[in-house]
């Protein structure tokens, strides 16, 4: 009797065997395919406007014909609930994960702020944009200090005709400062009235009549130089005025008279001088000695550095009985060299001198002492002293 047939699967050693697996890539090709086509749909509800279609159809064919279209309308309704619910199921069926495409490009964030850009569809950019922070105090452009560069000028300065006199003269220095650039006549000049009008230099024995007032301006017209001051001095010292002439006229080169403007509506430039008057230097050579001092020296200048190991040279300016100019060379208050020269003018003129040391100065301080003294009595009548450095 022959067994009754076995189904697969049952006996022992037989391999199970997979009804369709020859279909799985048909399965899978159709599968993605109806996915793309369900994902290409965008479902609407149109079950309304398919309803009303068919209505209308049924209206249209009313009578004889009425009887064939009543089914249409069920079955328009069933037709389209299948094709929603297909829709549905397509679309949120779970897809296969897919591969990081290469290329992709990276959104960077703007650093300052724009209004969305439309993306290639039309609509607006959702990236947000990244806003800088604006300064809470507007910014602040630094002013460069004005331009400067290095001038000599000449200063007049009001001291003793000798240590301890009080007899007062002008005394003339070339002093190495820091003028306006470009250099000019009325910017040299203003720098040096404001260095006669400031403290007295170290060491020396000048005076100052001008304390708490300033030179703001000084102007070159044609025929007269305008010095305005904050205001008028009230100093006794009666060459006040005369100091700011001769180092205006001096720096400027010309001798043209000067007139002042004070700041402070005052009346006077100095006691004496009144502020509606001009002013000008003396060209006799007694009125002029009445005002400046016998002996002025022009090199070396006040504290400079001169050569050591070398002998040292000297110029100036005197007015001497005979043009006689005597010197000596100190050295921590003690005489190292001395000896004497002559001008080229006597008084009352002004002629100029110049002489050499006789030995070389080694490393160390010193002071020139250029002087002139008195036939009667061979006491100094005039003086200037100045302090060197020999390096």
């Amino acid at each position: 009797m022959n067994a009754e047939p076995k189904r697969p699967g049952e006996l022992p050693d037989e391999e199970p065997t997979l009804i369709g697996a020859g279909l799985r890539p048909v399965e899978d090709r159709l599968r993605r395919s109806l996915e793309a086509e369900a994902r290409s749909i965008t479902p609407t509800d149109r079950l309304g406007a398919i309803l009303a279609d068919a209505h209308a159809a049924d209206q249209a064919g009313s009578g004889s014909g009425s009887k064939h279209h009543r089914w249409l309308v069920p079955a328009v309704a069933a037709a389209a609930a299948v094709l929603v619910a297909g829709t549905v199921w397509a679309v949120n069926r779970p897809s296969a994960p897919t591969p990081p495409v290469a290329g992709t490009p990276t959104v960077v964030a703007s650093s300052t702020s724009r209004p969305s850009s439309p993306t290639s569809s039309g609509a607006p950019s959702t990236v947000p944009t990244q806003t800088a922070q604006r300064p809470t105090t507007p910014a602040t452009t630094a002013v460069p200090p004005p331009a400067t560069t290095t001038a000599t000028v000449p200063v007049y300065y009001l001291g003793p005709v000798v240590a301890g006199s009080d007899q007062l003269r002008l005394f003339r220095e070339f002093v190495s400062s820091a003028v306006p650039s470009p250099s000019v006549p009325a910017g040299n000049a203003l720098t040096a009235l404001r260095l006669a009008m400031g403290p007295a230099p170290t060491g020396s024995s000048y005076r100052t009549a001008w304390q708490g007032v300033t030179a703001d301006a000084v102007t070159l017209g044609p025929d007269v130089v305008t010095v305005r001051l904050s205001s008028g001095t009230t100093s006794s010292e009666s060459l006040a005025t005369e100091q700011l002439v001769w180092t205006v006229q001096a720096a400027l080169g010309k001798a043209l008279p000067v007139r002042f403007e004070l700041a402070d509506g005052g009346t006077e430039v100095s006691p004496g001088h009144p502020a509606s008057s001009t002013f000008t230097r003396p060209t006799d050579a007694m009125a002029v000695l009445e005002q400046v001092a016998p002996v002025w020296v022009d090199e070396p200048a006040r504290g400079s550095a001169v050569k050591a190991g070398a002998r040292l040279t000297v110029k100036g300016v005197a007015s001497t009985f005979e043009a006689t100019v005597e010197w000596e060379l100190l050295r921590d208050g003690r005489r190292v060299d001395h000896g004497f020269t002559t001008a080229s003018a006597g008084a009352p003129d002004r002629g100029t001198y110049r002489f050499t040391t006789k030995t070389s100065l080694t490393p160390g301080a010193y002071v020139v002492r250029v002087f002139a003294t008195s036939a009667k009595d061979g006491s100094a009548v005039a003086e200037q002293l100045v302090p060197v450095t020999a390096r």
